[in-house]
Order: structure tokens, then C-alpha cells, then sequence
């Protein structure tokens, strides 16, 4: 009890319920067919949308309270921490939620730009309010979805699904528009968006063909604090070291990289790296298993779910 759930893929947050998941890299979760549930503290490692119908209290996201009220969306992305300790109680939820491994958004326009949606790009700890209009078409939008994947039919449905998410996107950037407007005093500092915003800069600007790895001293300064305070921050936030948090963020850009077509040299050099083999040992320590081994694995759920 206490500890993190770690969300790397979809089937570890069904799992967890006692459910399978639709497919290897997106779900659906209606909650209402649900019976009672233990709390969880996720890591993810995926981005996830959750809608529920009654209000939840002492939810924290990163390492601050999270100020959540009845017909409210909580949408999540990878890096992010959030939800409530299992200290032993279970809850019955209603609503629903839809989780997205970042690989089923590779190719796709959605890969670079699900990130410069205001509910990712803002350091907030406050869910998107939603009126009744847009509850309903939200909640018709992630029925489409189980119904597509529940009729899988391959690639097509799979492009259908992506369609549905920017469509869901859409909706949401209407509700943090409105959110944003109204009460822009709520938006409060989150030190591990914080954090998660200063590596996303620091590839983007091509640091690491200057400087290597991103360092925790490197983020620690850009964030004006110690090193050591940071990494009590992120161990307190994640249950990792700072530099564990780091090296997770690191893998998952390699995965997009592969994922995309990139061998294991190119996506070491273009992260950083010196050697491949330091990538191949930082990935075999985050993934538990090598860069080769997940191309094949992907090869292998694609094929599984084509037929």
C-alpha cells in the first residue's frame, strides 16, 4: 500500500482494475461497469483522460493538491504523476477514461502537437470544468472509440481512433480556454510540469549535440533550485531519483524515435548519447528490455491485432 503505480502501457492501468484493454496501445474505461476499486498513485508513461461523474477529494497531481469537482475532466500526459495513495479503501467511480500509449500517435499529426495543447502546456492543479454539452459529446466521443475498437478492423481503425482524439482535444482546448479566461489565478506552479517542460526545451533547441544528456544540475539551475532539493521534489512526486525521471523521459523519446523507423545508432546520436550502447543500457534499465526487443514487440502486437 502507499507505493506508485507505474503506467508504462495501457494493460498496466486495466490490469490494475481487473479488466483487459481493448488494444495494446489505446482503451477505453467505462467505470460504471466497474465494481469497487482500490486507489491508486499513477505514474504515466501515457496520456489518459479521465471524466467522472462524482466529486473526488485529496487527489494531488505532481507534488500539490489537486483541486477536482463533480463534471470535471482530468487529462494527463507521460511524466505526469497523479491520483490518490492506496491506503487499503476501495471507491466505486463512475464516468469514463481513455488511456493512449504516445506510440499510437507516432505518424501522425497528433504526435507533435498534443503537446502544444493548453491542458498539456500550462502548469496547472486545477481540472478542466465541463458543461453538460460538452460532457455529452465527450462521453459520445470515447463510446465511438470502444465501439471502433471493440470492431477492430485493423489501421483503419486505428486512423479513426486518432481522428476521434484530436476531436476530443478540440473539445478539451474549448474547456481550458474558458478555464483559463475565468480563472487565471488558479493556474498554479508545478514543479514537475516544470521539469518535464525544461527537457521537452532542451531537445528542442538541440542541446544535447552541445552539451550531452540533460543533467539533473542542468534542470535544478534552470529551475533555481539545489540539485538535492529537486530530486527530493521528484522522489516525492514519482517515488524515482531526479536522474531515474530523467533517463524515463529520454526512453521515451528514443521509443518514438524507433517506433518512427529510426535504428538504434541514429536515435542514440540524435538523443545524445556517445555510444549506442549507452543507449541500449539506459533502455534495458528504464524498459527492461533492449531497443531491438521493443521493435519486435511492436512488430509483434501489430501483427497480433491486424489478423
Amino acid at each position: 500500500m502507499n507505493s506508485i503505480l507505474h503506467i508504462r502501457n495501457v494493460e498496466d492501468y486495466t490490469s490494475y482494475l481487473g479488466i483487459h484493454a481493448q488494444h495494446p496501445l489505446v482503451s477505453v474505461i467505462c467505470f460504471d461497469e466497474l465494481g469497487e476499486v482500490r486507489h491508486s498513485l499513477n505514474n504515466y508513461d501515457v496520456y489518459g483522460f479521465f471524466l467522472h461523474d462524482e466529486e473526488m477529494v485529496e487527489l494531488t497531481m505532481g507534488i500539490a493538491q489537486y483541486h477536482y469537482t463533480r463534471n470535471s475532466l482530468i487529462c494527463v500526459a507521460p511524466g505526469n504523476v497523479g491520483g490518490k495513495a492506496d491506503d487499503g479503501t476501495t471507491i466505486h467511480l463512475t464516468g469514463w477514461a481513455l488511456l493512449i500509449h504516445p506510440a499510437l500517435l507516432a505518424g501522425t499529426h497528433l504526435e507533435k502537437t498534443i503537446n502544444g495543447y493548453g491542458i498539456y502546456a500550462h502548469q496547472s492543479n486545477e481540472a478542466l470544468a465541463v458543461d453538460p454539452y460538452e460532457r455529452n459529446i465527450m462521453v459520445s466521443i470515447m463510446r465511438s472509440i470502444r465501439y471502433e475498437l471493440d470492431n477492430f478492423q485493423g489501421k483503419q481503425t486505428l486512423d479513426i481512433v486518432v481522428s476521434y482524439i484530436g476531436l476530443l482535444l478540440n473539445y478539451c482546448q474549448q474547456a481550458f480556454n474558458r478555464l483559463h479566461h475565468t480563472h487565471p489565478d488558479q493556474l498554479t506552479n508545478d514543479r514537475l510540469a516544470q521539469l518535464y517542460a525544461i527537457l521537452t526545451n532542451y531537445y528542442k533547441k538541440n542541446l544535447q549535440h552541445e552539451q550531452g544528456l540533460p543533467s539533473v544540475s542542468f534542470c535544478a539551475e534552470k529551475m533555481c533550485l539545489s540539485p538535492n532539493y529537486l530530486g527530493d521534489l521528484i522522489k516525492q512526486a514519482t517515488g524515482d531519483t531526479a536522474l531515474i525521471y530523467i533517463h524515463r523521459f529520454i526512453i521515451a523519446k528514443a521509443k518514438n524515435m524507433l517506433i518512427n523507423g529510426m535504428s538504434v545508432s541514429e536515435t542514440a546520436y540524435a538523443l545524445g548519447f556517445e555510444y549506442p550502447q549507452h543507449l541500449s543500457r539506459m533502455f534495458k534499465k528504464i524498459a527492461n528490455l533492449s531497443p531491438t526487443e521493443f521493435v519486435e514487440s511492436l512488430k509483434g502486437e501489430e501483427g497480433r491485432n491486424v489478423m
